[in-house]
């Protein structure tokens, strides 16, 4: 399935209305922070976690390595007893999406336009939906998941062994400035889709209180490799201790400073 759960689209797509609020905003270098940003604070932080895949366009090589060093990760980062990676995805910031030209990707597309639209991917009904979707799938079971707390974590890694990452880089959002008030929830729908399809996604509107951070230069060669994790937490018995949502977008010009504008 996709990345969050879709149903078909029986509205009329006429009558959508997609209203957008771009800022031009300082966007501050994550390593350069006055304290660490924390998963457990800010909902994301950088690790040093070396990989031994040598081609990140192998998808079987993904699936069998790959997925077994991000479970050790996030074990790692959030002191998991279980977890199970279950999707992947690549970004080129010179493949096109729907948010820069109108492009629409392709399922089985190598590569995947950065999204420049501001989200957090899941929200409070799609989230567990998605863990029964994937207990449907088999790829977790109903006793792994039942009367436990449970988070779905993304995990960014530059592939690019030569050069490190300069265009559209992730900018995070640090969820310890978010208030809830400032978030909403809003459809996707895929016209494209035979059926039509719809999903739903978080986003969060504009706030001074907000704090943007990212990482710049991020590589990928050798001992300099480096990965992102942010969390997006859902609880099927309590409440989880630190965020629950993590936003965040591909920064459009960072124009070699500091500000960079985030849609």
């Amino acid at each position: 399935g996709g990345i969050f759960p879709q149903e078909p689209w029986r509205g009329d797509s006429s009558t959508l209305h997609d209203e957008e609020d771009p800022r031009t905003l300082e966007v501050r270098d994550a390593r350069q922070a006055a304290s660490p940003l924390t998963l457990r604070r800010s909902g994301f932080e950088l690790r040093h976690w070396p990989s031994a895949v040598v081609d990140f366009y192998n998808d079987d090589l993904i699936r069998s390595q790959y997925y077994p060093e991000t479970a050790e990760l996030v074990r790692a980062a959030c002191g998991a007893e279980d977890v199970f990676v279950f999707q992947h995805m690549r970004r080129d910031s010179s493949a096109l999406n729907k948010e820069s030209g109108g492009a629409r990707n392709a399922a089985e597309a190598k590569a995947h336009g950065a999204v420049q639209r501001v989200h957090a991917d899941y929200t409070p009904e799609n989230g567990p939906r998605k863990l029964r979707e994937l207990a449907e799938a088999g790829v977790v079971s109903e006793r792994e998941i039942a009367h436990r707390r449970w988070s779905i974590v993304n995990v960014w890694r530059s592939i690019d062994a030569e050069q490190p990452v300069r265009a559209q880089p992730l900018a995070v959002l640090d969820a310890s400035t978010v208030a809830a008030e400032d978030t909403f929830t809003y459809a996707l729908v895929m016209d494209e889709a035979e059926p039509p399809l719809v999903g739903f996604n978080n986003g969060v509107g504009f706030s001074e209180r907000h704090a943007w951070y990212y990482y710049p230069h991020m590589l990928s060669c050798g001992t300099r490799r480096r990965c992102s994790s942010t969390r997006t937490s859902y609880d099927g018995t309590a409440p989880l201790e630190g965020p629950r949502f993590v936003f965040h977008t591909a920064l459009g010009d960072t124009g070699g400073g500091g500000e960079a504008a985030a849609p």
